[in-house]
């Protein structure tokens, strides 16, 4: 039974009152340069889709435990929770949803 005041959607994750930690998969020629310098490097492209998890085991899975072409590298990005907010405002679902768009 759900709690009265619990929120139908909630995205647990680590967090502090400013920032989330998310998690990706990159190609090593993305994800060994941000690691070796802190940032990405000038090959990343910032308006790529991209899907971000807040779960590393989640990532883990999605990438194939690392295996998967292009995704042999996962990263956990700190962002500011705005940066994700306005992510989770733009974000769109991967796959139809008939009961979502009638």
């Amino acid at each position: 039974m759900e709690h009265p005041h619990q929120e139908i959607r909630e995205i647990r994750a680590l967090h502090t009152a400013s920032t989330i930690t998310v998690y990706q998969a990159y190609d090593p020629a993305i994800g060994n340069p941000a690691v070796r310098h802190g940032r990405f490097p000038s090959t990343w492209r910032q308006n790529r889709m991209t899907w971000i998890k807040p779960s590393f085991l989640w990532m883990m899975y999605r990438s194939g435990w690392g295996t998967s072409e292009g995704q042999e590298t996962v990263l956990a990005v700190e962002i500011t929770r705005a940066g994700f907010d306005w992510a989770l405002r733009h974000a769109c679902l991967s796959s139809y949803v008939r009961s979502l768009y009638p």
